[in-house]
């Protein structure tokens, strides 16, 4: 476990070891516990708006899917940048569940997309128990309450949805306290997308969002120094 501070935000860096620790405590523990993957494009976002800020905030765990993040963060550990690039924290937590024949309810913005997080979720782990899934497109209360009416009836031990992140956390605001299950892993697009070489344009992107926030984090240092000198 290491403290970090990113663009002005303090926040915890967990092992893969400590962090599935976290999770297994989580289950059984009475109350829905959220689990948010945070990628370097996810924090642009999050560095110029205090409401995504509070919804990090809000969060009982936070998953890097970015070793840019923990790079930046002044964690230089192989072992550590490493655990981030490979997934291995959603890795273990599926097969634990797997093993477990734990009840999985899953969620996302179509029904393509909801078979495509299912065959990435099995290409892990055969076998997962999932006993339910929503295309989850809605924008307002009442749609989410039908959403968490259908996962209620079932009562799974988790629920995994992969969508944008603010679509993703307007509705797990909106969700989080009328839902019964145990965990909630909020995944980014990066997390298990599959096992196509990722297009030369999504690669591109995905350098340009490091560099932003390299950027934004050079920023943020900066003020702070002069800050420090007045």
């Amino acid at each position: 476990m290491q403290k970090i501070n990113i663009l002005g935000m303090n926040l915890t860096d967990y092992s893969v070891r400590e962090a599935v620790g976290i999770t297994d405590r989580f289950l059984g523990s009475g109350s829905l516990n959220t689990i948010l993957f945070i990628s370097a494009k996810i924090l642009v976002g999050v560095g110029v708006s205090e409401e995504q800020q509070a919804w990090m905030a809000d969060a009982d765990l936070i998953v890097w899917t970015d070793a840019e993040i923990v790079k930046q963060a002044g964690i230089r550990t192989k072992d550590r940048i490493h655990e981030v690039e490979d997934q291995s924290y959603i890795r273990e937590v599926l097969k634990r569940l797997g093993r477990g024949k734990k009840s999985l309810y899953l969620l996302a913005e179509s029904e393509e997309k909801l078979e495509e997080l299912e065959a990435d979720l099995k290409g892990v782990r055969e076998g997962l128990n999932i006993i339910g899934r929503s295309v989850a497109d809605g924008i307002v209360q009442e749609e989410w309450d039908d959403i968490a009416n259908r996962v209620n009836e079932l009562a799974p031990v988790a629920v995994i949805s992969r969508m944008g992140f603010e679509h993703q956390m307007r509705m797990m605001e909106g969700m989080k306290r009328i839902l019964n299950a145990e965990i909630w892993l909020a995944l980014d697009h990066r997390v298990l997308s599959g096992g196509e070489k990722e297009p030369f344009l999504k690669k591109l992107l995905s350098k340009w969002y490091h560099l932003l926030f390299q950027k934004q984090l050079s920023e943020y240092q900066g003020a702070n120094r002069q800050d420090e000198k007045k």
